[in-house]
């Protein structure tokens, strides 16, 4: 396609075309557009400048003042300096380049002992311990379990009793 559009872009202009000016207007502009689409082709098949014979000559000539109209005087402009003239730019004589001098051969780099190579031996694998069931925190074996208080649970601390109001004082 042309400019590089595909169908997909094409559909998006048009969305947006949609969108901007309206379905109801829609016919009205896309005849406005091939009109002027179609003008511009036969402008420039034609050649034409914008301007055609009939336009030119139906501009009347300027008309002459009239008798009683005020004339007013040209403005007289101070003449303006004249400048010397510039010299022009000098012109250098081309010069060629010098010749290229062809690079100097590289030395060669001495030849590199080959690396060793070693055989290939596998790492070494621990036995395979299948994955222990999720348990619950056990002390090891032999200490005694000393219970926590649970941080959650009242403390022991002195309570206000329910039937009187606490004291202001």
């Amino acid at each position: 396609m042309p400019w590089g559009l595909t169908p997909a872009h094409l559909i998006i202009i048009l969305v947006i075309v949609l969108i901007v000016v309206g379905p109801g207007k829609l016919p009205d502009t896309g005849a406005a557009i091939g009109k002027a689409l179609r003008g511009f082709k036969d402008a420039v098949d034609t050649g034409e400048t914008g301007h055609s014979a009939t336009e030119q000559q139906a501009v009347p000539p300027p008309q002459p003042p009239q008798a009683g109209a005020p004339v007013y005087p040209l403005p007289q402009y101070p003449p303006q300096q004249a400048y010397p003239p510039q010299p022009a730019a000098p012109v250098y004589p081309q010069q060629p380049y010098p010749p290229q001098q062809p690079y100097p051969p590289q030395q060669a780099y001495p030849p590199q002992p080959a690396a060793p190579v070693y055989p290939q031996q596998p790492y070494p694998q621990a036995p395979y311990q299948p994955p222990m069931p999720a348990q619950p925190y056990a002390p090891p074996a032999g200490q005694p379990v000393v219970a926590q208080p649970s941080p959650f649970a009242p403390a022991d601390q002195p309570v206000a009793p329910q039937g009187e109001p606490p004291r202001q004082g």
